[in-house]
């Protein structure tokens, strides 16, 4: 009985400071935009990696991201959704990413360079023609400028929110999972989808280009 009340506890304790680190946007600011491992780490992700993918990749793919330099993330992902992924992007027509960054934003691969990312996965989705690509890019590019909102009560708000919403409109079913009392697109919902294609990941690939 102490033991499972010492749980109970532990875990009311956990979820109380990812609230704060969630809704309180001066606590939240600090807390997810610092980089909590500022040395270099051997999964860095390199240029040639980066330039690798956006050969690789075709528009309407989705890449999902995670960052053991900013592992807060990893802790929130895996605490609320079970995996350890944290970020996805959409791939445009002329190959920049479609994400939220504060904002729904048109971004460069130079972003994961930025962010110092040390894990990737390049996914491509079962588009059913070119119209169902097509109609997934405009989508999202339709809500860029979309504020960024913690709450994940937006999901044009939320970078897995975007793309999943991206993929529906195209067709293709996504899932997703309750959490804190909302529906949430975990990352990893990409991966799930049936059909879907595993191009590129970190996982298994990296070796071969290093």
């Amino acid at each position: 009985m102490r033991k499972r009340n010492l749980l109970t506890s532990l875990t009311l304790a956990v979820s109380a400071g990812l609230a704060v680190c969630l809704f309180v946007p001066r606590v939240r600011d600090k807390v997810f935009t610092t980089c909590l491992w500022p040395w270099s780490l051997p999964w860095d992700t390199t240029e040639n990696e980066l330039a690798l993918l956006k050969e690789l990749c075709e528009p309407g793919d989705v890449l999902l991201e995670s960052n053991l330099h900013a592992w807060q993330w990893i802790v929130l992902s895996l605490f609320g959704t079970g995996t350890a992924w944290v970020h996805a992007a959409l791939v445009d027509g002329n190959r920049s990413l479609l994400t939220v960054h504060k904002k729904a934003i048109e971004a460069d691969w130079s972003l994961y360079r930025e962010w110092r990312s040390t894990r990737l996965a390049l996914i491509r989705p079962p588009y059913k023609d070119e119209s169902s690509r097509e109609a997934a890019i405009h989508f999202a590019r339709q809500r860029l400028g979309t504020p960024y909102d913690p709450s994940f009560q937006s999901h044009s708000g939320n970078c897995n929110g975007l793309v999943a919403e991206a993929l529906k409109c195209a067709g293709i079913a996504v899932t997703s999972r309750k959490c804190w009392g909302r529906e949430l697109y975990a990352p990893d919902c990409f991966l799930e989808i049936p059909a879907a294609q595993l191009v590129w990941t970190s996982d298994r690939d990296r070796r071969k280009t290093r």
